[in-house]
């Protein structure tokens, strides 16, 4: 046989044999590793259940945490960039925690089919204390995550997500469940950026955060998915810059506004207001409260009592302090504020199809400097306020000094 011909055989068969090498996954730890595959395709598959990484440290330089089941058992200090993947299952022992440090950020990007899981070893509530974040990084993302099973940590407000003042996060698509206390604590000075379709169950509450958050919100959001408490809560605060509040299906409890710039409540929103709560418009603010027949906006007492909280007064003449079918109830408690429910000082309002009810005292409290308008005409006499308006049942509490139907008095 000629040599050349020979030796062409031999090589058309060593590439046979090479080309016929056994594809498959060539991992022992995935659960359809193949003995006989000798080159990996690809396709391992893992159990969820089985850890393939256990995580002690520190992490100090970027790393990348794949889509595989991991262990964190310590508190770890994240210095450095921390991606992790989609489909990635991060399980964390009793009372580990993950806390992001200023010069770090946290990148859990997940997919709808294929989310990142974050969860205790035993799926119990404050099981392990939480993710605190400190860093104000743009790359600080929860996208498709779920979070669960936290909440142990008293000086993160027992949340399952804390963000230190100064901090950013950007998160959407997301769930927080089962933590001890509160799903998301925000410190006053933290941001929630691209904040959308997010949801919060089996917590007491779901949200705590300041009134300088509230317009990071969505409507889309389901911010009491089967938790204890069926609202927002909102700590006191100041509005500095021009904010729009949206309505969400779970009610804002509210602990006190001072609005020093334009403040707009969108139709739908309801707002419970805490004991000794207020909404103080000051010069440089206004208060812009429209509704619609449809959809009215709320202000009331957290309970139903006269009196409950201390009501909402207005010092601004800016012409957008506007209400419109705009329900306000429960209010009176202050008696700087003439014990009513609103109380204009030396500023203007103009008020149309709002029912204004169960004040303290007064329904509300017009003084000499202050100007109010209905219809688009300055008042003068309670009868045109009340001609366009509903005031019903106010003057029902202990403080009240006025007779009658306790509707606008003015001074």
């Amino acid at each position: 046989m000629n040599k050349r011909i020979v030796m062409l055989s031999l090589l058309a068969f060593s590439v046979a044999v090479v080309s016929c090498k056994k594809k498959g996954c060539t991992d022992e730890k995935a659960t359809n590793y193949s003995e006989k595959a000798k080159k990996d395709d690809g396709s391992c598959e893992y159990d969820e259940d089985i850890v393939t990484l256990v995580i002690t440290d520190d992490i100090n330089t970027p790393t990348v945490i794949e889509d595989q089941t991991v262990k964190i058992s310590n508190d770890i200090s994240v210095n450095s960039n921390l991606t992790i993947d989609a489909g990635a299952i991060i399980i964390m022992e009793a009372g580990a925690s993950i806390t992001i440090e200023e010069t770090g950020y946290i990148s859990a990007i997940g997919t709808a089919s294929n989310p990142i899981v974050i969860k205790g070893e035993t799926e119990t509530a404050a099981f392990w204390e939480g993710i605190g974040i400190k860093s104000n990084n743009p790359n600080n993302k929860l996208i498709h995550c779920t979070v669960k099973d936290a909440g142990g940590y008293w000086g993160w407000g027992e949340a399952a997500v804390f963000l230190g003042d100064g901090a950013k996060l950007e998160m959407n698509n997301s769930t927080i469940s089962n933590s001890v206390n509160v799903g998301l604590y925000a410190e006053d000075g933290s941001t929630l950026p691209n904040f959308s379709n997010n949801t919060f169950s089996q917590s007491t509450t779901g949200l705590n955060i300041s009134v300088t958050h509230i317009k990071d919100l969505d409507a889309n959001s389901n911010y009491n998915s089967s938790n204890t408490n069926d609202y927002i809560y909102v700590r006191e605060g100041d509005i500095t810059t021009d904010a729009t509040w949206p309505a969400t299906t779970t009610p804002y409890l509210i602990h006190g506004v001072d609005v020093k710039a334009g403040l707009t409540l969108s139709p739908g929103a309801t707002f419970l207001m805490e004991a000794g709560a207020d909404f103080y418009v000051h010069s440089t603010g206004f208060l812009n409260a429209v509704g619609t027949a449809a959809n009215p906006i709320e202000i009331k007492g957290r309970y139903t009592s006269a009196g409950y909280w201390e009501g909402i007064r207005i010092s601004s003449n800016n012409p957008n302090n506007k209400f419109a079918y705009t329900q306000i109830a429960d209010g009176g408690s202050y008696w700087g504020f003439e014990y009513s429910n609103i109380y204009l000082l030396d500023g203007a309002l103009e008020i149309d199809n709002c029912t204004v009810s169960n004040g303290n005292s007064w329904g509300m409290f017009v003084s000499s400097s202050a100007t109010v308008k209905t219809s688009g005409s300055i008042q003068t006499e309670s009868s045109g306020v009340e001609a366009n308006n509903t005031f019903s049942g106010n003057g029902a509490g202990g403080d009240a000094d006025c007779t009658g139907g306790c509707g606008v008095h003015f001074d």
